[in-house]
């Protein structure tokens, strides 16, 4: 997967300075962003209750993914970029360079096929989908999703074809057209088939919903003028009101889910469009390695550096910024942890001023006094509603 010019010896003058400290202070902004965006995805889901569901725990799975490329992967690629573009880290790192941005890259994907799936369900079956969707199968979900994963990227370890070979002086490349040939199918293509299948029924589902969701907007402003409190004491029909209920709670149900696959769908845009490039050059490198060649060298730099350099590298820290511009309940939840981290400081004086009066001072009233004007963030207010509600589910 890794691959670079052996600029080692005496053409080390062509990789200049500022070209090296521009790309090494890239990969280190995005390692940056990586580890405290993806960090703040997972801590908002787990602090938060109305966040701690499913479908958020397949992105969890996803920001992990993420979070390792920067862990594990972004460290050697810095390295590699500072000692300028020379690989002297020996076979041994290469080859677990290799297979980390292998597991990567194939959990991202694979995490992505199966919220299609869990979208797909939740879209179709809006009030069956809990009961179809626990959290056991959820999290055998994510257990096969990287189970795939690393047996597809353990492979990488032996050599399928005759003259497969890893570069590791100088460079740190595997030539090997049959295993990639079957990594590139087996980790991207195939779940992009099934992501791409899922999410064309997804938006046909979603395009009927939204209709049948207009139609009972529609009956609920006519709901008044049409019965009244007399009418149901006369004829009390219990079918009725069960069945307003029922409609009730599947335009909600329904109203969410879309929400939440608006923002999805633009994930996995978003992905599409900076991983396919580059899966696309790792199978013309690997069958057709002079064709690159006869590009011009201007355009053979400009392919590599925003196909297989830029685009991936951002797609890791791409989507905590889409949840925040696109899902409220994340952007309320962001807002609310970011509210508490810059309130840390008045954490004394908020004990100072419950052990010096007699009345207790709760954490809400505090934060009202010296954030908001004297609101209360939204998201804890959910928080609230939401424990009351299981609360009242469990008596």
């Amino acid at each position: 997967m890794n691959g670079s010019s052996s600029l080692c010896g005496g053409n080390n003058n062509t990789f200049g300075l500022a070209n090296m400290i521009s790309q090494a202070s890239f990969v280190i902004f995005i390692l940056i962003l990586d580890v405290c965006g993806n960090c703040l995805v997972i801590g908002a889901i787990l602090r938060y209750r109305r966040l701690r569901t499913i479908t958020n725990y397949f992105i969890i799975s996803l920001a992990v993914s993420d979070i390792l490329i920067a862990a594990l992967s972004m460290p050697f690629r810095i390295h590699h970029t500072l000692n300028s573009l020379c690989w002297d880290l020996g076979k041994t790192i290469c080859e677990f360079w290799v297979f980390v941005d292998l597991i990567c890259s194939c959990a991202s994907i694979t995490n992505l096929s199966l919220i299609s799936i869990d979208r797909f369900l939740a879209l179709t079956f809006p009030l069956s989908y809990r009961s179809m969707m626990t959290k056991c199968r959820g999290f055998a979900a994510i257990a096969f999703v990287w189970g795939y994963s690393g047996l597809i990227a353990a492979l990488s370890f032996i050599n399928w074809s005759a003259d497969a070979q890893i570069f590791y002086i100088g460079e740190c490349m595997k030539l090997d057209r049959y295993y990639y040939t079957f990594a590139i199918i087996a980790g991207f293509f195939l779940p992009l088939i099934i992501l791409v299948i899922n999410y064309s029924m997804v938006f046909k589902v979603a395009f009927t919903q939204a209709k049948k969701l207009q139609m009972l907007k529609s009956a609920s402003a006519m709901e008044p003028l049409e019965t009244s409190e007399a009418d149901f004491r006369s004829d009390p029909r219990p079918s009725v009101v069960s069945i307003a209920c029922v409609e009730r709670k599947r335009r909600k149900s329904i109203v969410r889910e879309l929400k939440a696959t608006k923002t999805l769908a633009i994930v996995v845009g978003t992905f599409i469009v900076c991983w396919l490039p580059f899966f696309i050059l790792m199978f013309v490198v690997q069958f057709c390695a002079h064709c690159l060649g006869k590009i011009h060298p201007t355009g053979q730099q400009v392919v590599a550096i925003v196909f297989a350099y830029v685009l991936p590298l951002l797609n890791s820290a791409v989507n905590p910024i889409i949840y925040s511009s696109f899902n409220s309940d994340f952007r309320s939840a962001f807002k609310d942890i970011f509210l508490r981290v810059c309130v840390i400081r008045g954490r004394d004086s908020y004990a100072q001023r419950s052990s010096s009066s007699d009345k207790d001072i709760s954490v809400v009233t505090f934060f009202q006094s010296k954030s908001n004007n004297g609101t209360t963030p939204q998201i804890v207010i959910q928080e609230a509603n939401a424990a009351s509600e299981e609360e009242i589910q469990h008596k």
